[in-house]
């Protein structure tokens, strides 16, 4: 399998002024979490794209240009891809991800 380009990720999403916190297999998570980075498989130039169902409008709207402009200066895409929230598990520190169309 081909290595994901973390690097080129973390450089992306540091433009907006936010950096990463966490990478758990497919998904780069972001510090305050107004959106999650997945690594396409299919594509590796790609990037998916999803918000927080907390992330005001004005905030996504702004943020999505941000990233797909730094995406396209390094000839990557980003493709906007849903939201998502996060759960925490009862009795437990771990977190759940549901990702909503």
């Amino acid at each position: 399998m081909e290595l994901r380009p973390l690097g080129i990720a973390k450089e992306i999403i540091e433009e907006t002024g936010l950096n990463v916190t966490y990478n758990y297999d497919d998904l780069v998570f972001i510090e305050h979490n107004p959106f999650l980075i997945q690594f396409d498989d299919d594509n590796s130039k790609n990037l998916n794209l999803f918000f927080n169902v907390d992330c005001e409008d004005q905030t996504v709207v702004k943020l999505e240009a941000q990233l797909k402009k730094a995406a396209l200066q390094r000839e990557f895409t980003i493709t906007t891809s849903g939201k998502f929230q996060m759960k925490q598990k009862e009795n437990t520190e771990e977190i759940d991800i549901e990702f909503i169309e």
